[in-house]
């Protein structure tokens, strides 16, 4: 069953994240103080600190936020190994397409790798419960859940880092075909 949120609680939010974003684009992430965001948002202090305990907090709530939203817009067949990895992939590039705002203002900054832990946290979560799930339908693996999602989100991130940093030297298009050649075929030649 699912909980719904109070619609105030929701206002707010995207208040909140509207306005954060809207900074990103004058200024970078660690110029911008919770004082701006809620002016911007025209929210009162008090009421961001009733829901995040301070600005990292709130960095944390907008990644998941934005992660959670690309991982449902992907389509997982739980049934095709192939497609359900090469999505993975796809919603890892189409969160870091969709807020290359977001990803540029923490790219030389501590907080680059907090974003990289958050996405990868979440990822391992998704991996390895599917993982769980081709085992309870007597699909073997070549190692225990929890080493292939560590080893395939762990390569992901390290390989996303790079090319991130590097200045995207290769195409999507070949990060993908590369990252799916060298990741998935480990995983589904079972």
């Amino acid at each position: 069953m699912e909980i719904k949120q109070d619609l105030r609680i929701t206002k707010t939010y995207k208040a909140l994240t509207t306005a954060f974003f809207e900074l990103l684009a004058i200024k970078k992430f660690e110029e911008i103080t919770v004082n701006e965001i809620c002016e911007h948002a025209l929210i009162r202090r008090a009421t961001f600190y009733k829901h995040f305990g301070d600005k990292l907090e709130f960095f944390v709530f907008i990644v998941n936020e934005v992660q959670r939203d690309c991982l449902n817009q992907a389509i997982l067949d739980p049934n095709e190994p192939f497609a359900y990895y090469r999505n993975i992939i796809q919603s890892m590039l189409t969160f870091l397409d969709r807020n290359e705002q977001l990803v540029n203002s923490v790219l030389g900054s501590s907080y680059f790798h907090l974003l990289l832990d958050i996405v990868n946290e979440q990822a391992v979560i998704d991996i390895k419960a599917k993982l769980v799930s081709d085992q309870k339908r007597g699909i073997l693996l070549p190692a225990s859940p929890d080493v292939i999602a560590q080893s395939f989100t762990g390569a992901l991130i390290a390989t996303t880092k790079w090319w991130l940093t590097q200045g995207k030297k290769i195409s999507r298009e070949q990060l993908t075909k590369e990252l799916e050649q060298l990741l998935i075929i480990d995983i589904i030649s079972r």
